[in-house]
């Protein structure tokens, strides 16, 4: 059965006007538990979109601040829009809900969410097991980290959540980006942080974790079904939570987003997985970008044949010029399942264009993969 975005998508979308404070926005994704709320002008035409990401990202945001200072224009679709589509602009572009617009006004909205309640009956979905999917290199937090140290792990991998633990080292809660924005933006005047005994402010960037972490998360375990899965997070309203083992040891993340890349399974034209996390792309630059970089990634094949992914993780540093370093790049190239990484970037490489920076990067982890395949 064909499955279109008006098949779909949310129709009462949470929208916000350019000239709303930030804090307001805040207060309205806490309410409605949502992380993106489009911002709309007359007519309800579409001016832009703002995320918890995009708050989270600002060191020194004025609550005060009017929305518009930060919000950016996301990848639209159209009620006619094939499912499959949306999706492909989700992965490509890392937007969680995508605004479909008729006219240049949005008429709703469609989130991983969406998809994934429709489809959690999918034969695809239904084959696989949270081991499958579920993220296994993840920051672990203990219960006395500071909230600066969850927040700056947050930011610089986009992980929207941590998993806590406690001294025995088995899971205790988890903390969201979401509890953090609370912490900030949408606190009472009474509430946790703001003075000391002695009548001085205190930052909550210094409390301790625990003192926001949700305690009554569901337990995920990597043999269960990817479905049942979902079904626990839909019913908790959460995009995610750790797997555990039999002795509640945390060994992984398991997130709503990850199921949408076996929904689709589109392959790189060269049989090889371009994935992009970290700096928002537009579907334009990822095309120009898998473009520019196809005769790079044709000799990596030829040298690993069982090459799977290439995981790209861009920066853009904050306060840059054209004058300065304004990219920073990691990438991270991925055998087959089952037979573990091939090489990946240390360190990372800065510049200030990103196409070159790209290209030293891959020019270098080429001459890396020659050298391992050569001693082999």
């Amino acid at each position: 059965m064909v499955m279109l975005a008006k098949d779909i998508m949310t129709k009462k979308v949470i929208t916000a006007s350019p000239n709303e404070k930030i804090k307001k926005i805040v207060s309205k994704m806490e309410k409605n538990g949502i992380n993106e709320v489009p911002i709309t002008g007359k007519n309800n035409h579409l001016k832009g979109m703002v995320t918890y990401y995009d708050i989270l990202d600002f060191t020194r945001l004025d609550p005060e601040e009017k929305v518009a200072s930060i919000m950016m224009m996301p990848p639209t679709a159209e009620p006619e829009t094939h499912v499959n589509h949306i999706i492909e602009l989700m992965l490509k572009t890392g937007v969680e809900a995508l605004p479909i617009v008729e006219n240049g006004k949005i008429v709703g909205l469609i989130s991983d969410y969406d998809i994934l309640k429709k489809m959690i009956n999918n034969s695809k979905i239904k084959k696989l097991k949270v081991r499958d999917i579920m993220e296994e290199q993840i920051k672990i937090l203990k219960e006395d980290d500071p909230i600066s140290l969850a927040r700056r792990v947050m930011r610089y991998n986009k992980w929207p959540k941590l998993p806590i633990v406690g001294a025995d080292g088995k899971l205790s809660g988890m903390i969201t980006s979401m509890d953090i924005l609370k912490a900030f933006y949408n606190m009472p005047k009474e509430g946790i942080g703001r003075q000391d005994r002695g009548g001085d402010s205190i930052s909550p960037l210094t409390l301790p974790v625990k003192s926001l972490m949700r305690k009554n998360i569901p337990e995920v375990h990597p043999k269960e079904g990817v479905n049942v899965a979902l079904k626990k997070l839909f019913d908790a309203r959460l995009k995610g939570v750790p797997v555990v083992d039999k002795d509640n040891k945390v060994i992984g993340l398991f997130e709503r987003w990850h199921v949408l890349d076996k929904i689709l399974e589109k392959k790189f034209k060269e049989g090889v997985w371009l994935n992009f996390s970290g700096f928002p792309l537009s579907v334009e630059t990822i095309e120009l970008i898998k473009e520019y970089l196809s005769s790079d990634i044709r000799k990596m094949k030829m040298i690993c044949k069982d090459l799977k992914n290439i995981d790209i993780h861009i920066k853009k540093l904050h306060g840059a010029t054209p004058e300065k370093w304004n990219y920073e790049v990691y990438i991270h190239l991925q055998r087959k399942a089952g037979k573990g990484e091939v090489v990946t970037s240390k360190d990372p490489w800065y510049g200030y264009n990103l196409m070159f920076t790209l290209q030293d990067a891959f020019n270098r982890l080429f001459s890396q993969l020659e050298r391992k395949c050569n001693k082999k």
